[in-house]
């Protein structure tokens, strides 16, 4: 096993050693082997019918955490620093040395490879294999996995077109499904009723899609539990959409959504435009609960459980500074200021409901379908549950 320098002026000195002229090409590595190909359509129907198959992303980790294909496993061909590596050696050196460096990285996965396909059971499951565009990685892991003795598919144009196929989705003028909104005050109660319904009737989680509680501190509540931010606007798009192939193919007699009321933005997100007019339009159960479970929630979420989201919600409060004395006068929000270098993360959180969120976010003027007290979040689980179900 050769081992690669991890310097970056070793790395160069080292792959300047490599004999251009005797590395293979990659169609010369693979034109032996005779794998299937499918493409989108294909794999989404195999995702939303089927049971018995094995998806593997070859892409990176980091690549991998941004956006996936559901059901999808990753088994990187090159780490994010190795494709790194090959990605410079590319751009500065030379074309076939960037080949050469990414076979040296490849090789020596051939025994963690054997001992995922057998954690993952892939012996008998239909194996399919893709990469960011259907080329050289996944065509390599489709080599490994075939001299394995498995014989894979690999996906045309890879997850591109699965972005590809996002977008068709959000280009059309009308979302294709029925939405019922979950309406309610900051605190109230509504993300805690979505997680728990989720295993019983369809939804669309736009703040998990996001990563993001959809206000100015709305990334804390993730980041004090070590989420990885969504890249961007297409990542966000991608977990909306793969939320929805999910439910294809556990609910797949459903035509209706249940979502959880928002602005046209969950943090720096836009709401695809057919989803956010049919939002508009959707009717509304109405969630309602305590003032004091409000506060309770809210310090659970945005402090965590000692109080280690402080650090954070300080340095945005005091980032947006002018923003929040526009909004609270400059007196609450020196209060507010103190109360959070103290650590009195309850009363600062009272008057942010009194004076910010209750006044900005305001009940949307719809008459509810149904109204469910969250005070006790298992109880009105299971009266939403009884009440769509019944619909």
């Amino acid at each position: 096993m050769v081992t690669v320098p991890g310097n970056k002026e070793e790395l160069f000195k080292y792959v300047r050693t490599f004999d251009l002229e005797k590395i293979p090409t990659l169609k010369s590595i693979i034109e032996q082997y005779n794998w299937s190909c499918i493409d989108i359509n294909e794999l989404l129907n195999i995702i939303t019918t089927e049971n018995n198959f094995l998806l593997i992303d070859t892409r990176s980790e980091k690549e991998y955490d941004n956006s996936s294909i559901p059901f999808s496993e990753n088994f990187p061909v090159l780490s994010t620093e190795e494709r790194h590596n090959v990605g410079l050696i590319y751009k500065k050196y030379s074309k076939m040395a960037a080949l050469k460096l990414a076979l040296e990285y490849a090789e020596p996965k051939e025994e963690s490879l054997k001992l995922f396909l057998k954690k993952n059971k892939a012996a008998d499951k239909n194996i399919l294999v893709n990469c960011w565009r259907g080329g050289g990685r996944s065509s390599y892991l489709a080599k490994m996995v075939c001299d394995l003795g498995y014989k894979p598919a690999t996906l045309l144009e890879g997850f591109k077109s699965y972005r590809n196929k996002v977008f068709e989705f959000f280009s059309k003028q009308e979302f294709l499904y029925d939405l019922i909104e979950l309406s309610g005050l900051t605190g109230s109660g509504k993300t805690e009723i979505i997680k728990a319904v989720v295993n019983n009737f369809p939804v669309i989680d736009l703040e998990l899609a996001a990563r993001h509680f959809s206000s100015l501190f709305g990334f804390v509540p993730y980041k004090i539990k070590n989420y990885t931010p969504v890249a961007n606007q297409s990542a966000f798009e991608n977990n909306i959409f793969s939320q929805i192939v999910m439910n294809n193919k556990y609910f797949p007699n459903h035509n209706t959504f249940l979502i959880e009321s928002e602005s046209k933005k969950v943090g720096d997100f836009l709401i695809p435009i057919p989803l956010y007019e049919k939002l508009q339009l959707a009717p509304t159960i109405r969630v309602e609960c305590s003032f004091n479970n409000r506060i309770e929630r809210i310090v659970k979420d945005y402090f965590g459980n000692d109080n280690e989201g402080i650090p954070e919600m300080k340095k945005i409060f005091m980032k947006s500074e002018r923003f929040f004395r526009q909004q609270l006068s400059n007196p609450v929000y020196d209060d507010l200021l103190t109360k959070l270098q103290s650590g009195n993360v309850n009363e600062f959180t009272e008057i942010m409901i009194n004076k910010y969120y209750d006044i900005r976010y305001k009940e949307k003027p719809k008459n509810p379908l149904l109204i469910v007290n969250s005070d006790n979040i298992d109880k009105a689980a299971k009266e939403l549950i009884e009440y769509l179900n019944n619909q």
